[in-house]
């Protein structure tokens, strides 16, 4: 199964022991696939550094290890389905480009969605 774990689920993967860490486990084992986007991995990285005050060596590591197990796509802003948070239209996009199966998210705007182009949207609770 290919995934895309949008940048809330991957926080929370970080800071607590939930059923976001346990996706991303499945995908650090392999058992899924992840793919991963630029905006994606700039948005972690802003987040983590801005908002949570997160050491950069500290976010660099956590960054080099979702890519080492993340299959990369590159996203180009082409999407714009979800008019009131335009970031989440990245997701999409990474999920349509990297042939995903499933986007796992906390996001309201895109699990109202449920679908896009026979790519599920969920939460990570339903999943484990």
């Amino acid at each position: 199964m290919r995934v895309v774990l949008d940048t809330n689920v991957l926080i929370s993967a970080f800071f607590w022991n939930g059923n976001e860490r346990k996706v991303l486990l499945k995908c650090k084992e392999k058992r899924w696939v992840s793919v991963t986007s630029q905006a994606i991995i700039k948005e972690l990285n802003d987040v983590l550094i801005k908002k949570f005050e997160v050491p950069e060596r500290k976010v660099t590591e956590y960054i080099q290890d979702i890519l080492f197990f993340s299959e990369f796509v590159f996203t180009s802003g082409e999407l714009e389905i979800i008019k009131s948070d335009l970031s989440d239209n990245r997701i999409i996009e990474t999920a349509v480009k990297g042939n995903s199966h499933i986007i796992i998210t906390g996001d309201h705007h895109l699990l109202d969605l449920k679908e896009y182009k026979n790519i599920s949207i969920k939460k990570a609770s339903e999943l484990i």
